[in-house]
C-alpha cells in the first residue's frame, strides 16, 4: 500500500497530474503507462500521485471524467439549451472537433484502444456511452429524438466516427468534416423512416 504523501505548498497540484496523465496515457496507451512515467512527466514524486488519485486506475477514471465532461460543456454551449429551438447539428459538431482539435492528448487518448483490465474497459465504454446520450440530447430537439431516434442514434455515432477518422487525417479542413456528418444526417432523413408510435390496446 503506497504511503500518503505530505503535500508541500510548492507541490504541483491536481490538475498537472490530470495534464501528464493524460498526455502519457494518449501516447503510450493505459497498459503501456507505469506511475513512474506519470510523475516524470508531471515532475513530481509517486507518493504524491497516489495522494490525489490512489492509483492507476483511479488516474485514468479521473482523466476521462474530467474530459468526457469538458468536451460536453464544450458542445453545449455552441447549441440552444436543451429544449430551445434554434440552429443545434452544425454548430454542435463544429464544437465538437473543435474541442478535440485543441485538446489533442484528450483527442488522442478518447481514440486509442480502452485498457485490457475488464473494469477499466467497462469504465471506458460507459464513459463513450455517456458522450453519446449526451449528445444526443445537444445535436436534435426532444421532437426529433422522439421522432427519429435511430437517425439521432445514427448521427451521435458519426460524430464521434468521424472524429477518430480526422485524427488520422488533420490535412482535412475541419469545416470539410462538419459538411460530411450533416450530409450523411440529411441523407440519414430521407431514407430513415420515423419510430412507430406504438398502438394502444384496449
Amino acid at each position: 500500500m503506497p504511503r500518503r504523501a505530505r503535500i508541500r505548498p510548492d507541490e504541483p497540484g491536481r490538475q498537472k497530474i490530470l495534464d501528464a496523465g493524460r498526455a502519457v496515457f494518449g501516447r503510450h496507451g493505459y497498459d503501456a503507462t507505469s506511475i513512474a512515467e506519470v510523475g516524470a512527466e508531471a515532475q513530481i514524486a509517486k507518493s504524491v500521485l497516489y495522494h490525489y488519485f490512489g492509483s492507476k486506475a483511479g488516474l485514468y477514471r479521473a482523466i476521462l471524467e474530467d474530459d468526457g465532461a469538458a468536451l460536453l460543456e464544450a458542445v453545449g454551449a455552441a447549441v440552444p439549451p436543451v429544449g430551445a429551438e434554434g440552429l443545434r447539428l452544425r454548430p454542435g459538431i463544429d464544437a465538437f472537433l473543435r474541442f478535440l482539435s485543441e485538446h489533442p492528448d484528450t483527442w488522442r487518448l478518447m481514440t486509442r484502444d480502452p485498457p485490457a483490465d475488464p473494469e477499466l474497459r467497462g469504465f471506458h465504454e460507459r464513459i463513450d456511452a455517456a458522450i453519446g446520450e449526451s449528445l444526443r440530447e445537444v445535436l436534435a430537439t426532444p421532437t426529433k429524438v422522439q421522432a427519429k431516434p435511430d437517425l439521432v442514434d445514427l448521427v451521435a455515432l458519426a460524430v464521434r466516427t468521424y472524429a477518430s477518422w480526422w485524427r488520422e487525417h488533420p490535412d482535412v479542413p475541419r469545416s470539410a468534416v462538419v459538411d460530411a456528418i450533416a450530409d450523411l444526417a440529411a441523407a440519414g432523413a430521407r431514407r430513415i423512416p420515423p419510430a412507430r408510435t406504438p398502438v394502444a390496446e384496449g
